[in-house]
């Protein structure tokens, strides 16, 4: 079996664990999920097996180090973190001035600042594991296996597409195959398809500014820096505002609105923020590079 063929199976098999485990885990410890969806509980349940599968199959792809995957040891990890966290956020803050100065966003009354730990825990494990699997080993893999464009652009469409298993309404009574019930919910319903494209082309864009940051560096503290930005800014967005544009497609293709649990912002606006990043991202490596290998005198080098 080839290497893609095995990744392939890995990812099933990680879907099909978090199906079947997310329904005994939510009654195990629904009394203290204040309100927490059980969609959201089978993402963090789906993460964890990926996590807890990931080295069995890193083992059955005979992957013995991470040089293997095009990684290697990254002594500007801090910087690289620090550089994406704000190279994320500053883009984003615009974007949030000119969301609620033009009136797409109304401020909320009052604000549930509880909610605050769970974002910045979000902000903390999220990226962590979606980069360690998306661009550590599937891009690694992808790479090595069918070249580096082609790898980029399908792990790239793969990250857009998974972020789209989402419940839609509420699930009165969760079943033991309520979590197969939400991989149904991947495709679009009626009316929903100009927004669900929007937001999965800005999260294909997501996925090139990450892969390219990570072939780039060779690491991925750069690609979890932009990742935990992202999320801080677009979650804080969330918490504070709340998207009033009726109806929600009046704006499109300019600014629609968020898509995937309220994550992913649609429309040309939101991706030129995004382009913006991509920018400036591709100048901090420049400019990183030319610090790392300076001109030698006399013009040699």
């Amino acid at each position: 079996m080839n290497p893609l063929a095995k990744l392939s199976l890995y990812l099933v098999v990680v879907v099909l664990v978090g199906a079947l485990l997310s329904p005994p885990v939510y009654w195990a410890i629904h009394g203290s999920l204040h309100g927490v969806p059980f969609h959201r509980l089978f993402d963090r349940t789906t993460m964890i097996a990926a996590l807890v599968l990931l080295w069995p199959a890193l083992r059955w792809l005979g992957v013995g180090s991470v040089s293997e995957l095009g990684l290697s040891k990254n002594s500007h990890a801090t910087r690289d973190v620090v550089a994406g966290l704000a190279l994320a956020l500053l883009p984003l803050a615009l974007l949030a001035l000119g969301y609620f100065g033009f009136d797409v966003y109304q401020l909320r009354k009052t604000v549930d600042w509880h909610k605050i730990a769970a974002i910045l825990g979000a902000v903390v494990a999220v990226p962590i594991v979606e980069e360690a699997l998306f661009r550590g080993v599937l891009l690694g893999i992808s790479v090595k296996s069918i070249g580096r464009w082609a790898g980029v652009i399908i792990v790239s469409l793969l990250f857009a597409v998974v972020h789209f298993i989402r419940q839609r309404g509420e699930i009165a009574e969760v079943h033991w195959w309520s979590g197969f019930a939400l991989l149904g919910s991947v495709l679009p319903g009626p009316g929903e398809y100009a927004e669900t494209l929007a937001g999965a082309g800005n999260l294909f864009v997501i996925g090139l500014i990450l892969a390219a940051a990570r072939l780039r560096t060779r690491s991925l503290w750069l690609p979890i820096g932009l990742h935990a930005g992202w999320i801080l800014g677009q979650q804080m967005i969330n918490l504070v505002g709340r998207y009033h544009v009726k109806p929600s497609d009046a704006l499109l293709p300019w600014v629609g609105p968020n898509v995937v649990s309220g994550m992913v912002p649609t429309g040309i606006v939101p991706l030129a923020a995004l382009l913006v990043t991509g920018a400036c991202v591709w100048w901090y490596l420049a400019r990183a590079a030319s610090i790392a290998s300076p001109r030698l005198p006399g013009g040699a080098g």
